[in-house]
């Protein structure tokens, strides 16, 4: 993907830890909670079920969709694709449109365009649904590779999508830095040896960073640009 030209950045002076930073999607750049909620609760009804409570639905945004209907809310393998199905129905339609950028993700990646980062999405969301969103929030312009999932994709690890992001943008491990929000993006970043910035302004919390071993824990995206820069 070719990087368009960035809107201008403030100049940190400073040199990058990293030759390419890899982000995880919803709670990271974008809280996307309101849209997902409320498919969510449009695939239940379907199913003629009360939706659970907004702290339950929670913990549906990490892991794959397919893994979330499964161990989270108990489907058998023969009902998820129904409500999959229903899910993606509500969230193409209205879901994917009510999305909010987290306060200081642009100056963020502005920053990282600026000194010549190379910037990825690692992402178990759709593909499709990363592109349309980062181009309707006026943000696809900083990416050098969208990484996420299709449709159809049951066995896609996080592990494999950050892979398959340092291949498309050509960076080794040890050039690398995955920035995430929960327990999934730590792992992911482990099994393909890559340091993890654990974000606290998303669906995580410090406990399950420190449980998970997170290289690092940043309160903002300011607070990520710090990592990434050196003193």
């Amino acid at each position: 993907m070719a990087r368009a030209q960035a809107p201008a950045a403030p100049q940190t002076g400073k040199t990058p830890r990293y030759r390419a930073v890899l982000f995880d999607f919803d709670g990271t750049l974008l809280d996307t909670s309101a849209g997902i909620f409320e498919s969510l609760r449009y695939a239940f009804a379907a199913d003629g079920k009360t939706p659970p409570d907004d702290a339950a639905l929670r913990k549906f945004v990490g892991p794959p969709i397919y893994d979330s209907f499964r161990t989270l809310f108990g489907y058998p393998d023969e009902k998820i694709d129904f409500m999959v199905s229903k899910y993606r129905e509500h969230y193409r339609e209205t879901g994917w449109k009510n999305a909010r950028v987290y306060d200081g993700v642009p100056a963020l990646l502005a920053a990282l365009s600026a000194a010549g980062v190379k910037i990825a999405t690692a992402s178990s969301k759709p593909v499709t649904y990363i592109e349309q969103i980062l181009r309707a929030q006026g943000l696809l312009p900083f990416f050098d590779y969208l990484g996420g999932t299709q449709f159809d994709d049951r066995h896609t690890t996080k592990a494999d999508v950050i892979k398959s992001a340092m291949r498309a943008l050509g960076e080794p491990a040890q050039a690398c830095v995955m920035v995430g929000d929960r327990l999934y993006d730590i792992c992911g970043a482990k099994a393909a040896r890559v340091p993890c910035i654990a974000v606290l302004y998303g669906f995580g919390s410090r406990a399950e960073f420190e449980a998970y071993g997170a290289d690092f824990i940043a309160e903002t995206p300011a607070d990520v640009q710090k990592l990434i820069f050196e003193d």
